[in-house]
């Protein structure tokens, strides 16, 4: 087991650290199931998935399922906005003072470039397509301060258009945190040209989720710019290499339920990809990407079905429901570079209204990473993202 040691030393001192405050937002999953809303919307979103799948267009972001948010300040005077800290994307956009979206875009802080002295413009449009929809509008260039790291003539998107589903979702815009080569029309993200430009004391930054951050509005967690996160995290981390710098993707080995021989798959030694039909490859099975921008643990759906039935779910519509009272639920254990990361009950039994769901969900098979390991994981070990070496520090939460 090939470990390393986080040194303050080796860092850089406490007080240069550049924390984002995280807070807790109700996920629109949740209130669309309140309304009986959901499945419809994800019936709709498989069939769209399965069209992509067919013109081999890669897969599309959903950020329903959307849990965290933090603030990025934009322009001259700085302009405050609540944004997801999203390693599952690349693109930074907010919602633009000229929105044509009216009911998507009420009650959302947005951008007025007329109000910033360091304003350019591009006349550049932008599209990026979701679920069910998509955001445009234009790419403009001002000031960007995230945790007091500023970067001037930022690119980042002036969203004129939001579709349906960002209605009433307390956010206004994405922050993306994924490499450059992820990002529509290759706009370099705000962090990157952090890196790129040496703002920041090491090339990465870490993640750590609260794991009673289960109230609206109560704080969530921390992102640390450019240094690790000694107060909330193990300094004891293992390195996962990155199979692709686009997404933070890397390669999953396979999963059990409990230290029994019970349910359990390895993924390397199943070259039908558990069960899954006609694979595009092996390889392609593999792949896992850690993603903040997704509450749930992803994966295709019959693996998900074994995992959530040997843990006593029901099946409710896509979801499995489970006594929020359950006791001696066993850990789910993946195995990532060798090494077997155990996520305890208290990190994927999530309340849902006057119920609870077990944070696993079953993915359409569409091309791209098969299996995404969000925020149910994130809370248990801080993930620490190193784009300068391309690869992910796990390391476990300690507070």
């Amino acid at each position: 087991m090939k470990a390393f040691l986080i040194l303050l030393a080796l860092v850089g001192a406490a007080l240069s650290a550049r924390h984002i405050p995280l807070r807790k937002i109700k996920p629109l999953r949740e209130t669309m199931r309140a309304n009986g809303e959901y499945e419809d919307y994800i019936n709709l979103k498989n069939k769209l998935d399965m069209i992509r799948l067919d013109s081999d267009q890669e897969p599309l972001d959903d950020y329903t399922d959307t849990e965290y948010v933090g603030e990025v300040d934009i322009g001259t005077p700085a302009q405050t906005f609540s944004v997801v800290m999203d390693t599952g994307s690349a693109n930074l956009w907010v919602a633009s003072s000229k929105c044509t979206s009216t009911r998507s875009c009420a009650g959302k802080s947005t951008y007025d470039n007329s109000k910033s002295s360091t304003y350019t413009s591009t006349g550049q449009k932008f599209s990026i397509q979701y679920g069910t929809g998509s955001c445009s509008g234009v790419i403009d260039y001002d000031t960007v301060s995230i945790a007091g790291v500023t970067v001037t003539a930022q690119p980042f998107g002036e969203a004129t258009s939001l579709a349906a589903f960002f209605t009433n979702q307390p956010l206004d815009g994405i922050c993306g945190l994924a490499f450059q080569a992820l990002a529509v029309d290759r706009v370099i993200p705000p962090v990157y040209n952090m890196i790129e430009q040496n703002l920041l004391d090491n090339p990465w930054f870490t993640v750590w989720l609260t794991a009673d951050g289960n109230v609206q509005g109560k704080a969530g967690g921390q992102i640390t710019l450019g240094d690790y996160d000694g107060d909330h995290c193990s300094s004891d981390c293992t390195w996962v290499p990155l199979s692709s710098a686009t997404y933070y993707e890397f390669i999953l080995d396979g999963y059990k339920v409990g230290s029994a021989a019970g349910i359990g798959a390895s993924i390397a030694n199943n070259p039908r990809g558990l069960g899954r039909r006609a694979p595009r490859s092996p390889a392609a099975d593999q792949a896992a990407i850690s993603d903040t921008g997704t509450s749930f643990i992803a994966g295709p759906t019959k693996d998900i079905a074994s995992i959530c039935e040997a843990l006593g779910g029901k099946l409710d519509g896509s979801l499995y429901t489970i006594d929020c009272n359950a006791q001696n639920v066993p850990d789910v254990i993946f195995t990532i570079n060798g090494n077997d990361y155990p996520i305890s009950s208290k990190n994927f039994i999530v309340p849902d209204g006057d119920q609870c769901v077990l944070g696993f969900q079953g993915m359409a098979a569409i091309a791209g990473p098969k299996w995404i390991l969000g925020d149910c994981f994130i809370r248990e070990y801080c993930n620490v993202y190193d784009m300068g070496n391309k690869r992910l520090g796990l390391c476990k939460a300690t507070s």
